[in-house]
C-alpha cells in the first residue's frame, strides 16, 4: 500500500469510527424512548430490554455504515482541503482520480461488510429481537392490523398472510403450501379466512397441485376449508417477516407465493433492497468525494452539514421509491436501485468534473 493511500485511509478511519459510534448512539437513544415505557409502566425486565438492544445492533449497523462512510470522507477531505494538502498533492502531480482510489476502495469494502452484516447476521438477530418483542407484546394490546406474515407449522405447511386484523381475527389473501413427500408442494390460496383459537377456516379458495415437471396437474375451487393449526400464528416463534429472512429465504418465499398467484411487489422490493442498501456505502463515498472540496475553507462544520444534507436527501428519495415499488407503481428492481443509480451518476459526473479541473 502506498504512503498516500495509508495517509488518506488513516484520515478517514478516525471520523468513520466516530460516525459509527455517534449514529449508533442516536438510534439507540431513539429506541430507548420507546422501551422506557415498557420498563416503567409494563414491568418488562431490564435484562430483556438490554438483550433486545443487543440484537437490534446489527440492523442499526447496516443503517450507520453509509452515513459513517459519508461522514468520514467529508470530515477527512474537509480537513485536507482546509490545510491546503489537497492542493499540495495536485500541484505535485497527484491527480484527483489518484486521490479518490483508496477512498472508493474503502467505500467498496464497507459495502461488502454491510452486505455480510445484512445477509448473515442481521436476519438472525432481527428474528431473536422480534421474538423478544412478541413475548413482550403478550403483556400489552396487539396492533390491530398486521401485514406480510410468514410462519411454518409442525405439519410442514408454510403460511403466508397478506393482512391480519388481530381484533376481528379476519385474514386476507392467504396462501398455504404443503410439503407432503411429493416433489413439488401443493398450494392453497384463499381470499379470506377466519381464525378461531387454533382453527383456520379458509374461504373462497383454490387448491393447486403440480406434477414432477412443475406443470399444473390438478385445480379445484372450494367455498370453505378448515385447517387445524398447532400454533397461534401471532405468537409462533418460527414466524418471520422480511427483515428476519436472508435473501435466499425471502427469494424462496417469493417463488412459492408467485406460484400461488399472490402479488409479490412489496416482497420483491424488500429483496432487492437487501442488495442496494449495503451498496449505498460506495455511493456515499463516491458522491462525498467531490462535494467535500468546494467552500470548506471556513470551518470543519461543513463536513457535518454536508453529511446531514446528503443523507436526508438520499433517504427521502429511497423512501419514496420504496413505497412506489411496494405499491406496484414501479418495478421492484427499479424502486430498489433508482436512488443509488441517480446519486451514483451525480457523484461520477462531479468526480470527473473535479478531476478535470485545473
Amino acid at each position: 500500500m502506498k504512503i498516500l493511500d495509508r495517509y488518506l485511509l488513516r484520515e478517514i478511519l478516525g471520523p468513520f469510527m466516530i460516525g459509527i459510534l455517534g449514529f449508533i448512539l442516536v438510534l439507540i437513544v431513539d429506541l430507548l424512548f420507546t422501551f422506557v415505557d415498557l420498563i416503567i409502566n409494563r414491568g418488562v425486565p431490564l435484562g430483556a430490554i438490554a438483550k433486545l438492544l443487543l440484537f437490534k445492533l446489527p440492523s442499526i449497523l447496516v443503517l450507520t455504515y453509509p452515513v459513517a462512510t459519508l461522514f468520514g470522507v467529508a470530515m477527512a477531505l474537509g480537513r485536507l482541503s482546509k490545510d491546503n494538502e489537497i492542493n499540495a498533492l495536485r500541484t505535485s502531480g497527484v491527480t484527483f482520480f489518484r486521490i479518490s482510489v483508496p477512498i472508493l476502495v474503502l467505500g467498496l469494502m464497507v459495502s461488502l461488510l454491510s452486505y455480510i452484516t445484512n445477509e448473515k447476521i442481521a436476519p438472525y438477530a432481527n428474528h431473536v429481537s422480534e421474538n423478544i418483542i412478541r413475548s413482550i407484546v403478550l403483556k400489552q394490546p396487539l396492533p390491530e392490523i398486521r401485514e406480510n406474515i410468514f410462519f411454518k407449522d409442525a405439519y410442514n405447511r408454510y403460511f403466508y398472510i397478506q393482512k391480519f386484523d388481530t381484533r376481528t381475527k379476519n385474514l386476507e389473501n392467504i396462501m398455504v403450501y404443503e410439503i407432503n413427500g411429493e416433489k413439488l408442494p401443493s398450494v392453497m390460496t384463499a381470499q379470506r379466512a377466519q381464525l378461531n383459537n387454533l382453527i383456520l377456516t379458509l374461504k373462497e379458495g383454490i387448491i393447486h397441485k403440480f406434477d414432477e415437471k412443475g406443470f399444473l396437474s390438478y385445480e379445484a375451487n372450494f367455498a370453505e376449508m378448515v385447517l387445524n393449526l398447532n400454533e397461534d400464528p401471532l405468537t409462533a416463534s418460527n414466524q418471520k417477516t422480511t427483515i428476519e429472512m436472508n435473501s435466499r429465504e425471502l427469494s424462496s418465499q417469493i417463488k412459492a407465493l408467485e406460484k400461488g398467484g399472490v402479488s409479490t411487489s412489496a416482497l420483491r422490493t424488500d429483496l432487492f433492497m437487501k442488495f442496494s442498501v449495503p451498496f449505498t456505502c460506495l455511493i456515499f463515498a463516491l458522491i462525498g468525494l467531490p462535494l467535500s472540496l468546494p467552500g470548506i475553507r471556513g470551518s470543519r462544520t461543513w463536513g457535518l452539514v454536508l453529511t446531514i444534507v446528503i443523507m436526508f436527501t438520499f433517504y427521502v428519495f429511497a423512501s419514496v421509491f420504496r413505497s412506489l415499488g411496494r405499491g406496484g407503481l414501479l418495478t421492484p428492481l427499479m424502486a430498489a436501485w433508482t436512488p443509488q443509480i441517480l446519486f451514483g451518476m451525480l457523484g461520477t459526473f462531479l468526480l470527473f468534473r473535479e478531476g478535470n479541473y485545473k
